[in-house]
């Protein structure tokens, strides 16, 4: 329980260095029968290497599975490491779905929040040169199966979320539609990483009018999809959160 309390404590004081960098899901194994175990770490960072995080009910908001058939809602224990391990109750696609809580952050200058923004392409206030505060919160997303695969396109089921329109294990073009509100995400950058033992990659990609990406996934390896959108917040918003910003990051993984 030592050790358990003290993971929780420095992931927490930690959490904030780690504010503008990606979180993603990564599963040990993206391939599980029925009743087998899936096991996957939370984790924040850059350039898909990253810290991995403890389980922790106060900053989680949704945790739930996909199936074909029905949404089956998760619980975990405050300090689980890896994050999440939730028995396969049954075979075939299924997606696993995180959401954070949203956190408070105030940048230690403008220069960080620009150089943000510049990564994304995102827009905001240039006349303000203040230090800003901003909320953020996060929507992720894995999808794994078991080797005969049975894919079926997921529904929309969180606030800003990444839709595989088909099956990204066995096409070497994976076709994404991305959604923000319900409505599709258009025109805006999506960042592609990929990483297997021998080479990492990190490609900028736009959604068309219609909010979809084809990205190449014909190489094996671990597959990142990273969104961003940063909405300036208006007089009343300010006052709620006490906060300049509202930032919203959608990811989605998978493995080939």
């Amino acid at each position: 329980m030592k050790i358990i309390f003290t993971l929780i404590i420095y992931f927490i004081f930690n959490s904030t260095n780690l504010y503008a960098h990606e979180l993603w899901l990564e599963a040990k194994n993206y391939k599980l029968k029925n009743q087998e175990k899936l096991i996957v770490d939370i984790k924040v960072g850059q350039d898909l290497i990253g810290e991995s995080y403890p389980f922790i009910n106060e900053e989680t908001e949704k945790l739930f599975f996909q199936t074909s058939n029905e949404i089956l809602q998760l619980k975990q224990n405050d300090g689980d490491y890896p994050a999440i391990q939730q028995k396969v109750k049954v075979s075939g696609t299924q997606f696993l779905y995180y959401q954070s809580n949203t956190v408070l952050l105030e940048y230690q200058d403008f220069e960080t929040f620009i150089n943000f923004t510049k990564e994304y392409d995102l827009e905001y206030e240039k006349s303000d040169k203040k230090r800003p505060k901003e909320i953020y919160q996060r929507f992720a997303k894995l999808i794994f199966q078991n080797e005969k695969g049975n894919f079926f396109q997921s529904s929309q089921n969180l606030e800003f979320e990444i839709i595989n329109l088909n099956d990204p294990y066995v096409n070497e073009q994976a076709k994404l539609q991305v959604f923000l509100d319900k409505k599709p995400f258009v025109n805006q950058t999506v960042i592609i990483f990929f990483r297997n033992d021998k080479e990492f990659e990190r490609t900028k990609y736009l959604t068309d009018e219609k909010g979809m990406l084809s990205i190449n996934t014909s190489k094996k390896g671990l597959y990142l999809i990273s969104a961003v959108h940063l909405e300036k917040l208006n007089l009343l918003k300010k006052i709620k959160y006490d906060a300049d910003y509202f930032s919203k990051w959608a990811s989605l993984t998978f493995e080939k």
